[in-house]
């Protein structure tokens, strides 16, 4: 669970290289929405599919694996966006690597040793990174896709170092004093659409990827 406030983006990093944290720069995140009802074309996840085909084809090094990770708890409503995604993927057929499910999740206690698994595993891992966030309440429902990494736990006040290369965040709530409290609240209808809205998108991006 990130914050949308204050996680605006972070630097970028050498191209396809190893390293997974970095320093923090300011750079405004770029939205889109799911609407079902007036995107039956589903407009709105083919621009999201392109922009990250984009962003990946650019930046990643040919000899980079592409990994998503799949971040937050299947025990709280509001949280569980990345492993829900996660389990979408595999379930779907998605051929890039996954770290991140319902069965098993990646969130706060042991995000850092995961990380440390991939950079052991992989040579050159390329991390896209998927979690749910709390932003202005005129952007829940909203998907948020930063060019950079995120801060993992921020929007419950448990943050971690930035972690990945580009990251998709799924806005579930208002930012406040009390967002954490609230987040076992979330519903779990917008959790969903949400989580079908970016498997969609990332489905649609190995697509691309692989002409």
């Amino acid at each position: 669970m990130t914050s949308n406030l204050f996680d605006r983006n972070v630097s970028r990093e050498p191209k396809g290289g190893k390293i997974m944290f970095f320093k923090k720069v300011p750079q405004s995140p770029q939205y889109f929405l799911p609407d079902a009802a007036h995107d039956s074309e589903n407009v709105q996840q083919s621009f999201l599919a392109q922009e990250l085909a984009r962003e990946i084809t650019c930046r990643k090094a040919r000899s980079a694996t592409l990994i998503t990770l799949c971040i937050g708890t299947d025990k709280i409503t509001g949280d569980c966006l990345g492993p829900l995604v996660g389990t979408k993927l595999l379930e779907r057929g998605y051929r890039h690597p996954v770290n991140g499910t319902l069965q098993h999740p990646v969130h706060a206690v042991n995000l850092l040793s995961t990380i440390s698994a991939l950079q052991e595993n992989y040579a050159h891992p390329f991390l896209l990174v998927i979690d749910a966030a709390v932003g202005p309440a005129e952007k829940i429902g909203c998907i948020s896709l930063s060019r950079a990494p995120i801060s993992p736990g921020k929007g419950i006040c448990r943050p971690l170092p930035p972690v990945g290369n580009l990251s998709l965040t799924g806005i579930v709530g208002e930012a406040s004093e009390h967002c954490a409290a609230d987040l076992p609240y979330t519903r779990l209808f917008v959790v969903n659409t949400l989580a079908d809205f970016i498997c969609g998108a990332v489905l649609a991006t190995e697509k691309l990827l692989a002409k």
